[in-house]
């Protein structure tokens, strides 16, 4: 009986630990832009982007919140590998039913892959951003052995990102991440300034002409199998290119985009191609972006307002501004007008 009692003891002690170590890991968790996410109270979000800077420096959902009483949430991370997009997803759907999925492409044109070096100082960043905003979980394993098998890795390494926590964490631990959450006013938006990565030479825009370029190997893969598992969702799903003008030395991104468009819409998907509406949207280069393809808040304002009415203009997205349970909304919002303000008045420098 002592012996049972006493394995019982071992087990429960364990357990304990285990749940500790977790959870005191994630208070001194650094950067990780979507603990808000987590924060979110369940089934609220009615409008879920899945994508990368692109999307998160294009969106203002406290905008669309201002605007229609959207419930919106920027499921975005830098550099969204092509096969995380899928895992991604699948986090979004463990805590929320929206009622529309707006996935973007980028991963695919730019195609990100574990090979890529996203800092020469630390070549494992761009993993990072991938894992780093998803709690410990059967998802996250499931993605860290992938994108290990992928890297070629052994089992060492696929322990080095399971506890990535141990090489990237803050000396100062935040009580309010005790359940890897916290509450984020900008809804996953992320500001970046005007010009932030170079100035964009409108001599070297590439006008799209139609040509395709097939995706080939692991990426042709990976796009079926997101595509799959975009098949047994219960919600509505749009593909999306965003509304900026591609490169003459990246026309290849161009090229697969037309590429991705057909093969999603012949699957019976909505694709919406954006960069076909630079001007409609009312973009202006000399202010409105940090890069070729990402948005200053002021070029965020204009791509919200116009991305914003055209989804309640195609989907029932319910107003949820007289809705009880978004009575926080409320308070973020006013905290987000003094934020956004902030953004504004840099960007108009």
């Amino acid at each position: 009986m002592k012996r049972v009692f006493r394995i019982i003891s071992l087990a429960v002690s364990l357990a304990l630990t285990g749940y500790l170590f977790v959870h005191v890991s994630y208070m001194h968790r650094g950067y990780t832009r979507l603990m808000g996410f987590h924060g979110l109270k369940d089934n609220t979000i009615d409008v879920a982007f899945v994508g990368t800077s692109v999307t998160f420096s294009s969106f203002m959902p406290m905008e669309a919140w201002n605007e229609y009483g959207m419930a919106a949430y920027d499921y975005c991370t830098n550099t969204q590998l092509e096969n995380a997009l899928r895992y991604s997803v699948r986090e979004v759907m463990k805590t929320q039913s929206p009622k529309l999925l707006l996935i973007d492409v980028a991963p695919f044109l730019v195609q990100h892959s574990p090979e890529v070096v996203a800092d020469e100082d630390d070549p494992d960043l761009l993993i990072k951003y991938n894992i780093d905003s998803m709690p410990y979980s059967l998802n996250r394993a499931k993605l860290i052995g992938e994108i290990n098998r992928e890297k070629e890795g052994d089992l060492y390494s696929y322990l080095y990102y399971t506890f990535d926590i141990c090489r990237y964490h803050s000396n100062r631990p935040s009580v309010g991440q005790w359940n890897n959450s916290c509450n984020d006013v900008n809804r996953g938006y992320g500001y970046l300034s005007r010009n932030g990565a170079s100035v964009v030479n409108t001599d070297h825009f590439f006008k799209d002409d139609g040509t395709e370029e097939p995706l080939e190997g692991k990426h042709a893969v990976y796009l079926e199998q997101l595509l799959s598992d975009m098949d047994r969702l219960n919600c509505e799903v749009v593909f999306y290119c965003a509304p900026a003008y591609f490169m003459e030395n990246r026309k290849d991104e161009c090229f697969r985009k037309n590429y991705i468009k057909r093969v999603v819409e012949e699957r019976g998907y909505v694709f919406w191609d954006l960069s076909a509406e630079v001007e409609t949207v009312g973009l202006d280069y000399e202010y409105d972006f940090w890069s070729y393809n990402h948005f200053d808040s002021l070029g965020a304002e204009k791509v919200t307002r116009y991305l914003a009415k055209r989804i309640v203009d195609t989907y029932e997205i319910p107003d949820r501004r007289d809705d009880p349970r978004y009575e926080n909304w409320h308070n973020d919002y006013q905290d987000w007008i003094g934020m956004k303000g902030d953004y504004n008045e840099q960007d108009r420098k």
